[in-house]
């Protein structure tokens, strides 16, 4: 697992993303509305959700900060072109509750042959202070069980191996709401066609 520092006056994705949410704060977006404890069917489905995946497809304001942020902080990690997640994976994790429905290995969602060879890398971004039960829960080693969160601060992207490390949710028990995306890369060198990116 890996941190990576970068500017939030260059990279201004919570501004963007408060302007899209109509909120001065992220972090208290249950304070507008809760919702009933997540599954994995519902996971992706609070007004927040929507509000994000409408914006990023019409406003590409969002898209420019993340090309660059891809351009200077994450290519130059492989050495190489890169095959990325073109929209991000938008997460919401209010209080009482979790951002996604169940813990699993990336790769549960996929075709494992095709896993294994293509390597895929995560980056967890979050735009909120992410931490204790906010945050996600991951293992070190695969299939170690020793889970700890990703304690995170806004201004920093972690890398990590999200295929082969089972992770998932605690019940938040801050009292703050973790906003945050994630991604996945893949070296050029590795890709394999899919319907998976």
């Amino acid at each position: 697992m890996d941190k990576i520092l970068y500017d939030i006056k260059k990279y201004r994705f919570k501004n963007i993303v408060n302007n899209w949410l109509d909120t001065r704060d992220l972090s208290k977006l249950h304070e507008i509305r809760q919702y009933e404890h997540f599954d994995r069917e519902h996971d992706q489905s609070t007004q927040w959700h929507k509000m994000f995946y409408m914006m990023v497809r019409i406003d590409k304001t969002f898209d420019k900060i993340y090309m660059n942020f891809l351009r200077e902080h994450i290519k130059p990690r492989f050495g190489e072109e890169i095959v990325y997640q073109k929209i991000p994976t938008f997460r919401v994790q209010l209080p009482g509750n979790i951002a996604v429905g169940e813990f699993h290995k990336d790769r549960d969602y996929r075709n494992k042959e095709w896993a294994d060879k293509v390597k895929e890398v995560n980056y967890y971004l979050p735009f909120t202070k992410a931490y204790g039960t906010n945050t996600i829960w991951t293992e070190s080693k695969e299939d170690k069980g020793d889970f700890k969160p990703i304690d995170s601060s806004y201004g920093e992207c972690t890398e990590w191996e999200a295929s082969k490390l089972t992770h998932g949710n605690k019940d938040n028990v801050t009292s703050i709401t973790r906003v945050s995306v994630d991604f996945r890369v893949i070296p050029k060198s590795r890709y394999i066609e899919s319907n998976h990116l």
